[in-house]
């Protein structure tokens, strides 16, 4: 399996990979939380990552994984300046966006060479500080990211009517 930076030629496979993240995602969640118009959803996310990928910038990072040529993955990290007056921290921060493997190359540590490239990457940056996101019903992403270091620091909470 091989790890390398996006090239044009992994547009499609990039927005596609996005749209099956939020596929899986999507599928995972509560019912309650499946009340809008998917399709719309979808539309915002095929434009956002075509604007992702169509606007690269020093400061962002698509790795594709494949093997024999065919695409399995990605993971997309970012350096963004955090608030000025976030009380926990402020400064250069790093946010491991997204990360998916295809469900044919999942328990193969595909995830675990994306997630070392992008921390190699910003730490070649120098980032001492990233972040990331990861829903609660997802355990196996959570123990992925513990295994690596990362903390559970703020908890988000939801309520349906």
């Amino acid at each position: 399996m091989n790890i390398r930076q996006a090239t044009p030629g992994d547009r499609e496979a990039f927005i596609g990979f996005a749209e099956k993240l939020s596929g899986f995602n999507r599928k995972n969640h509560p019912d309650a939380s499946k009340q809008d118009d998917y399709q719309a959803v979808l539309a915002a996310i095929r434009q956002r990552a075509a604007e992702t990928f169509d606007s690269p910038c020093e400061d962002t990072l698509i790795l594709m994984a494949e093997e024999s040529g065919q695409p399995l993955g990605y993971a997309l990290g970012r350096i963004y300046e955090e608030d000025p007056c976030a009380d926990n921290g402020t400064g250069r921060t790093g946010l491991f966006d997204e990360l998916y493997v295809d469900a044919s190359a999942r328990g193969c540590g595909l995830g675990q060479k994306l997630l070392d490239e992008i921390m190699a990457w910003f730490a070649s940056k120098g980032i001492r500080r990233v972040k990331l996101h990861a829903y609660s019903w997802n355990t196996t992403a959570r123990e992925i990211y513990k295994r690596n270091g990362f903390e559970e620091y703020a908890v988000s909470y939801e309520k349906h009517f």
